[in-house]
């Protein structure tokens, strides 16, 4: 018998009541929500104002105006991947939250759909706020590092991005077995992906093999999305990167909701 796809599709009602869930659980420990946010801040000040003094312009913009965007899209990653990574896998395998959720009239994929939700507004959040740093920082410094009125767009953007790792967190989490996999993921995964995305230095100066594994980066994508709108450097090239990010993130969850079905329903 085929299920009906209407079985699939989630309930913004029911994804919210995950959200609201998740809202009472940290309503006395929201200093650990804003805890991820500051290492893209070191690295605003310590690389971009810091070393960015003594290093002439990249791409006929200020190195600080180069290296912010790609913070922000690291804030967006960092948000999305700290609650879809950790906090969802300790729902999964130890606390066995969702088993009792399933009891209500809840479905798997108004969990996987509030828990993506959920990992999106951190990373939201932490583009929120990363955004204001970096406007604040570019007047006290006489450094501005959004410099066209496109940058108005960069928080859009930045929802997107989160959007994007939130469902790719979900969905990494769903086939991880053990707590310490993901020091793989983070250690050959996540931090070589923040290291060599064109954050720090243009990715065409890297080789062509070299070249060629960046460009399947999301992280990459969601740099140049970033920084086309925070620099003014605008091209078609922009819908190529952000139909890139739409695709994974769509495929991503859609893999992270059938996944979690086959786990939570025997």
């Amino acid at each position: 018998m085929r299920v009906p796809l209407v079985q699939y599709v989630p309930s913004p009602h029911r994804s919210w009541r995950m959200v609201q869930r998740s809202l009472l659980v940290y309503k006395h420990d929201w200093m650990v929500i804003f805890s991820g946010f500051f290492e893209p801040v070191f690295y605003l000040f310590g690389i971009g104002l810091g070393l960015g003094a003594l290093i002439p312009q990249v791409g006929g913009v200020s190195y600080a105006a180069f290296v912010a965007p790609g913070l922000l899209a690291a804030s967006c990653m960092n948000g999305a991947i700290t609650d879809g990574f950790f906090n969802i896998f300790f729902k999964l395998h130890y606390q066995r939250t969702y088993e009792g959720v399933l009891a209500t009239p809840m479905r798997v994929p108004d969990i996987a759909f509030g828990e993506m939700l959920w990992a999106l507004g951190r990373g939201t959040l932490y583009a929120a706020a990363f955004l204001v740093t970096v406007l604040v920082l570019g007047a006290l410094s006489s450094t501005p590092m959004i410099l066209a009125w496109t940058g108005v767009l960069a928080f859009p953007a930045a929802i997107l991005v989160s959007a994007s790792f939130a469902s790719i967190a979900l969905c990494i989490t769903s086939v991880v077995k053990k707590v310490e996999d993901f020091d793989m993921v983070m250690g050959l995964v996540v931090m070589p992906m923040f290291l060599f995305s064109g954050t720090f230095f243009p990715t065409d100066r890297m080789p062509l093999a070299a070249r060629l594994i960046i460009e399947v980066l999301p992280l990459h994508h969601g740099v140049v999305v970033l920084r086309q709108l925070t620099t003014g450097q605008v091209d078609v090239s922009i819908l190529l990167h952000l139909g890139y990010l739409i695709v994974i993130g769509t495929t991503a969850f859609a893999v992270a909701m059938m996944r979690l079905e086959k786990a939570l329903v025997k």
